[in-house]
């Protein structure tokens, strides 16, 4: 069996691969404005999301997370999110652990995996159901 066959049967929840911009900032004391970090998110999960960055974290880490997934408040239960587009464009919004991070050779960045430590109750059945197959 391969590390990656091995990786996959660890998995808890289906991973979806989806390519969105992301925003991310380490959550240290005292907070500043001018942390925060752009990448690119590769796949996500009911548990978990995968991003690169070309900054390196530790596992135990705790960052907050902005995913720019288009139209996954559409799945929320709120009227303004279904007719309102720029309510239905705003990022999810998370606390997140780093899992693990690894060094990408080819683009001088970052691979991270994170879990979901902190999403708001209404956000995650909404990302829940974006992330179910129609």
């Amino acid at each position: 069996m391969t590390p990656t066959e091995i990786d996959t049967e660890k998995r808890q929840f289906h991973r979806m691969p989806e390519t969105v911009s992301i925003t991310v900032k380490k959550l240290v004391y005292p907070l500043t404005d001018d942390d925060a970090i752009q990448g690119v998110g590769k796949n996500i999960s009911a548990g978990g999301v995968c991003f690169a960055v070309p900054h390196a974290y530790e596992p135990g880490d705790l960052l907050s997370l902005q995913v720019n997934l288009a139209g996954w408040q559409r799945h929320k239960h709120s009227y303004a999110a279904v007719i309102d587009d720029d309510v239905a464009m705003a990022p999810l919004t998370a606390v997140v652990k780093v899992a693990w991070c690894r060094s990408q050779a080819d683009t001088r960045g970052y691979e991270i995996g994170v879990t979901f430590e902190n999403v708001y109750a209404d956000d995650f059945k909404a990302l829940k159901k974006y992330l179910t197959p129609q």
